[in-house]
């Protein structure tokens, strides 16, 4: 995943000034504020729609019904806490930097208005047209299954509908304003539209074999087009999974809030219920959040928030190693099948133990969500969008990946203990196997990221600062 740096300017070089670097730093480090507003936003969500029954009756404010499916009113509790993410980063940037936060563009301070109004006009119909190429993309890609109605991914393209209407018609004043407030040549080079039209023109050069010295803005672009098939590939996924965890979080207001209090009054909560509500209750509340706050990062891209891509994954291996944890291409290697499921902790005899296997797999999975959460609105995995130095990335340089592969192993691996005794030594061996893999494509990810991250000079810093990768003072 990506680490957390603003560079205003990709193409000059690193060296800064102390004052710059400073004020960087500022910037990164405490992105964890704006991450914090994401979850108590999560959360505040899921304990109003349950008291209102909003999956049910839809979103109702001051009497006017603002969602009427459960689909939109899922997707309003992603835009609720991205909105309140942006609204926060947008503050605190401005107050980090007053007098610099606004950028009035040349155009206009030169009197220049048509022109300025002809190039936002011209940039908005590119971003339009852009659009609808992807909109036309994942209409006809299989994979989403929009062709045969599939209802996996209608979340999604209830989404991108949405985003469509709101940009066809608020577009063209956000490109102006945008443009007039936030000037920034190397942001308008490295535009989409602008880097599509380089990906045809490149394509051409190569169908007609035509030899050209590669530039460096050429190189740029070859950054800001991965960066762009990043958004398009991890998007969706993360719609849907927000879909597949947020209704259970909402469910489970009420559960804690009433069922629990009934039973343990009733005395009739056993230590077995405690176990399979623990693991239940944080696993909901923790990926709920995890993966509303990834949705913002790979959604929104902006000036105003200042989480442009510097650079994505060059390299194949790269992307091969991170896109096999994902579906649908874990699917195809059987990874997340060989091993055992995190359930099956739940089996044993010994309730304590379950506690005690349980409760290590929910620590490791709250490091996880916070190693998301210090990204605030930069998170993205294969990506370059800054270097974090705080929080769980100041004890190591891949928290996430270090905290996630040890909850597996906290309740994967008693399961294959289990099996050595119950079921067979044949499947406990295969079920290490494929955990061992698992593990495995996590370490190839974490040494990919680092040669990909370490072109970045403070990169190289970074990891001399904070020498270990997964386990402080060990590896």
């Amino acid at each position: 995943m990506g680490y957390s740096y603003s560079h205003k300017n990709p193409s000059q070089p690193f060296d800064q000034t102390a004052s710059d670097q400073s004020a960087e730093t500022w910037i990164t480090d405490r992105a964890w504020v704006c991450g914090s507003v994401g979850a108590v936003s999560v959360i505040v969500c899921a304990i109003w729609f349950n008291a209102t029954e909003a999956l049910a009756k839809g979103v109702v404010v001051m009497g006017h019904q603002l969602t009427q499916t459960p689909v939109q009113t899922l997707l309003s509790a992603l835009l609720i806490t991205t909105g309140a993410m942006l609204l926060t980063e947008v503050i605190r940037l401005y107050l980090r930097n007053p007098r610099n936060f606004i950028a009035v563009s040349p155009l206009l301070k030169s009197g220049r208005y048509v022109t300025f109004m002809a190039t936002a006009l011209g940039n908005y119909l590119a971003y339009l047209g852009l659009f609808w190429l992807v909109v036309v993309f994942f209409q006809w890609a299989g994979e989403y299954g929009y062709q045969r109605n599939a209802p996996y991914y209608q979340p999604w393209f209830t989404f991108l509908d949405l985003a469509f209407s709101a940009y066809l018609w608020g577009g063209l004043p956000y490109v102006c304003l945008t443009r007039a407030l936030k000037h920034d040549p190397q942001a308008d080079d490295n535009d989409p539209p602008i880097l599509v039209a380089k990906l045809f023109t490149a394509i051409k050069s190569f169908l007609l074999r035509e030899k050209k010295t590669v530039t460096a803005a050429e190189q740029r672009h070859k950054k800001a087009i991965r960066a762009l098939l990043v958004k398009l590939f991890f998007a969706p996924l993360m719609t849907v999974f927000f879909f597949d965890q947020f209704p259970h979080l909402v469910n489970n207001v009420d559960y804690l809030l009433n069922t629990i209090p009934a039973l343990i009054a009733d005395q009739r909560y056993t230590h077995q219920q405690f176990n399979t509500d623990f693991f239940n209750l944080s696993i909901t509340l923790i990926f709920s959040i995890d993966i509303a706050l990834a949705w913002c990062g790979y959604v929104v891209s902006s000036r105003w928030v200042d989480n442009r891509t510097h650079s994505a994954e060059p390299t194949l291996l790269g992307w091969v190693v991170c896109l096999c944890c994902y579906p649908p291409f874990q699917m195809f290697l059987g990874l997340y099948f060989a091993a055992p499921g995190e359930r099956e902790v739940l089996r044993f005899d010994n309730q304590w133990l379950i506690t005690a296997f349980t409760g290590m797999m929910v620590l490791s999975y709250l490091v996880y969500m916070a190693s998301t959460l210090w990204f605030g609105v930069r998170f993205s995995n294969l990506t370059h969008r800054g270097i974090i130095r705080t929080g769980p990335y100041a004890i190591v340089r891949h928290p996430a990946y270090a905290s996630k592969n040890f909850a597996w192993w906290c309740v994967m691996f008693p399961a294959i203990l289990y099996n050595v005794v119950y079921t067979g030594i044949h499947i406990a061996i295969a079920q290490t196997l494929g955990l061992l893999i698992m593990t495995g494509f996590y370490y190839l990810r974490a040494t990919t990221e680092e040669r990909h991250l370490s072109a970045d000079p403070r990169y190289r810093s970074y990891c001399q600062t904070v020498k270990y990768r997964f386990i402080p003072g060990v590896l």
